[in-house]
C-alpha cells in the first residue's frame, strides 16, 4: 500500500515509517522540516521512500495527497504551549492545513491523530461518548479537525500523553520532561502533582495508526482513544518512578497552576482493545531508554 504521512518527519512519523516500511509498504513522506532532515537520514536511502520538503498549508501538497491510497495526518503545531508561542501558525498549519490535507484524501482511508486534551477538566472515566472540555487552541483545533474527518468518515485517534525516545526527540512531553530534569537539575519542582494522566510510549503511539490502517474497514467513521489503562497515573506517580532509576528531589508545589488544558482525568481504552490493540511498553522501559540517551547528550 502506498501511504502518505503528513508530518512524517516529527516525532511520531518518524518511529511509524520506519514500522510501516518494514511491512513493505511504499511512503510518502510530506513535511516542512522545521526540526532538520536527521530524524529520518537513517530512512532516507529505501527505495519505497519517497520525502517531500512542503507545508501542507500549500497547494502543492493536494497532488502528492492523491498519490496515496492512504493518508495518515499528523502534522500540526502540537501542543498548547507551542500553539500559544505562535498562535496565527497555529490556526492555519491545525485548522486550515488540516482542512486542505482532508479535503485533498475525501477518497483515501483516512486516519488523523487528534489528542486526549479534548477532554479538558473531567471528574468521570473518559469514553469515547464522554462530552468533550476543550480548554485551550490546541485542543480546540484538533476538535475542529475531528470535524472535518468525521465529513470523510475516517478514523480519529485519540492518544494518552506520548514519551520515550525517537530520532526526533521531544523535550516538551512530561515524562521526558521530568526524566531530563531529574538527570541534569537533581531536582523537579511538581506542579499539581495529584492530576492523573494516561501515558503511551511513541513505538506504541506509532503502531496504533498501524492498527488503524490494519483495521481500517472496522474502524473508520469513528473514534478511538489509545493508550492503556495500566499506564494512567498521577504526575507525582511518575516522578516516584524516575526515582527508582534516578536519585533526585521532588518539590511539589500546590499552589500554582500550570496545565492550560486541565488535563486530569482517567481514560477507558475498553473500545480499542476490542481489536487486539494493547501497550507492550512501561513507564519504566520508557524511562530507562531515556536515562540512556540525557546522560549522554
Amino acid at each position: 500500500m502506498k501511504i502518505a504521512i503528513t508530518g512524517g518527519a516529527g516525532y511520531i512519523g518518524c518511529r511509524l515509517i520506519e514500522q510501516l516500511l518494514k511491512e513493505e509498504h511504499e511512503i510518502i513522506c510530506i513535511d516542512w522540516l522545521r526540526w532538520g532532515i536527521e530524524p529520518i537520514l537513517n530512512i532516507i536511502d529505501n527505495p519505497r521512500f519517497e520525502l517531500y520538503n512542503v507545508d501542507i498549508c500549500k497547494p502543492e501538497v493536494e497532488p502528492l495527497l492523491r498519490q496515496a491510497d492512504a493518508v495518515i495526518h499528523l502534522a500540526g503545531i502540537v501542543g498548547y504551549p507551542a500553539c500559544n508561542k505562535e498562535p496565527d501558525t497555529a490556526y492555519t498549519v491545525n485548522v486550515e492545513g488540516t482542512k486542505r490535507v482532508v479535503d485533498a484524501s475525501s477518497d483515501k482511508k483516512f486516519i488523523y491523530a487528534s489528542t486526549g486534551s479534548v477532554y479538558g477538566e473531567l471528574e468521570t472515566i473518559c469514553t469515547e461518548e464522554s462530552t468533550t472540555n476543550p480548554l485551550s487552541t490546541y485542543s480546540e483545533y484538533k476538535l475542529i479537525g475531528e470535524e472535518f474527518v468525521q465529513d470523510i468518515g475516517g478514523v480519529i485517534l485519540r492518544p494518552a500523553t506520548a514519551f520515550g525516545v525517537s530520532n526526533r526527540l521531544r523535550q516538551d512531553l512530561l515524562i521526558n520532561d521530568f526524566t531530563l530534569k531529574a538527570i541534569t537539575e537533581g531536582e523537579l519542582i511538581l506542579f499539581e502533582g495529584h492530576f492523573k494522566r494516561t501515558f503511551i510510549s511513541v513505538n506504541n503511539l506509532a503502531r496504533s495508526f498501524r492498527w488503524g490502517i490494519t483495521y481500517y474497514n472496522d474502524m473508520q467513521d469513528n473514534i478511538w482513544n489509545v493508550g492503556d489503562e495500566r499506564l494512567n497515573l498521577s504526575k507525582l506517580d511518575v516522578a516516584n518512578v524516575i526515582q527508582k532509576y534516578i536519585n533526585y528531589k521532588i518539590i511539589e508545589n500546590k499552589k500554582i497552576s500550570h496545565d492550560q488544558d486541565k488535563r486530569n482525568y482517567l481514560v477507558d481504552y475498553t473500545k480499542i482493545k476490542t481489536f487486539g490493540f494493547e501497550c507492550t511498553e512501561t513507564i519504566d522501559d520508557g524511562i530507562k531508554a531515556l536515562i540512556k540517551v540525557y546522560k549522554n547528550l
